[in-house]
């Protein structure tokens, strides 16, 4: 788990410093994450990647690195990734233990809520 979110804050500042389109602000906001749970680890020990999971998905939720304007099917299409990948990853680490099924609702739990508030409020604006 820590190469993953180490490896994701090596891609994240790589994207915010070369990145183009609205690739910087998603890579910014990933790096950043990662940065202040590196930050907080002498405090709180490894604990602080476990805060740096719900960060890097509402970063994800909310930060789509496509337009909704110039390109509305992989806007939704990267909703709905982020949807499933977070409903994956939890229900494979609540099948491992299933005394812990809330461990994947705070992990994964505020990006799928942030991508799903994202995804209805494409929807019901995309009318007008």
């Amino acid at each position: 788990m820590l190469g993953i979110i180490g490896a994701m804050g090596t891609v994240g500042f790589i994207l915010a410093v070369a990145g183009q389109g609205g690739w910087p602000k998603l890579g910014g906001a990933v790096a950043g994450s990662v940065f202040v749970a590196l930050l907080l680890v002498p405090v709180l020990s490894a604990v602080a990647f476990a805060l740096a999971v719900p960060a890097i998905g509402i970063a994800m939720g909310l930060l789509p690195p496509f337009d909704r304007e110039t390109a509305p099917r992989a806007h939704v299409g990267w909703l709905l990734t982020v949807l499933l990948v977070a409903a994956g990853l939890g229900l494979w680490i609540a099948e491992q233990d299933p005394g812990a099924a809330f461990i994947p609702a705070i992990l994964f739990g505020p990006g799928a809520c942030a991508a799903t508030g994202r995804l209805l409020y494409y929807m019901s604006c995309r009318d007008e």
